[in-house]
């Protein structure tokens, strides 16, 4: 349960950020917590029913996520085609090494913003270095894994799925790690 609470209090962190900034919209929240799609994930598949609910009145944040992601992918279900049907799946490897991906994204994101918010830079400047090396090896790992994708002959359809996806993120880390 402490690793289900470690992630769920960094959604609900996150989230917190996100309502300060004005971010309410679902389709907004979705975009800019989709690096935490796997954390939600792993607690989703991996907790029991009671551990959930006590999460969800621990971190309103996270339950408020958890939420908009259960009624997203509900609607996504509802709907006659999606842009990415058709598209090939990944191996198992190629998955988790994305949703590794994904999670070092919002651990950057967390990371930045936390920085950001407390305003002066200067006193976590070995923090932010740190920070600023892992940016560099994540950037790194990202043309690493297309490569891996497009030696494996995956069809550019999915490459191109998943490097939208991937890019949004490294744009707005981009713009944190300034």
């Amino acid at each position: 349960m402490n690793e289900f609470r470690l992630l769920a209090a960094r959604i609900d962190q996150h989230m917190q950020r996100l309502s300060v900034q004005g971010v309410d919209n679902p389709d907004s929240i979705i975009n800019y917590m989709m690096g935490y799609t796997p954390d939600l994930h792993r607690i989703w598949v991996r907790a029991s029913d009671a551990e959930l609910v006590e999460l969800s009145n621990e971190f309103p944040g996270f339950y408020r996520y958890a939420l908009i992601m259960e009624e997203a992918s509900e609607a996504e279900s509802n709907k006659e085609s999606r842009p990415y049907d058709g598209i090939e799946k990944l191996s198992e490897q190629h998955r988790q090494i994305g949703s590794q991906l994904m999670s070092i994204a919002a651990t950057l994101e967390h990371g930045y913003g936390a920085f950001i918010g407390c305003g002066n830079l200067a006193v976590f400047q070995p923090q932010v270095s740190e920070l600023n090396k892992l940016h560099r090896q994540w950037l790194t790992d990202l043309e690493d894994f297309k490569t891996s994708l497009r030696a494996q002959h995956i069809e550019p359809k999915t490459i191109e799925a998943i490097s939208e996806v991937f890019e949004r993120l490294v744009k707005r880390i981009k713009t944190l790690a300034r």
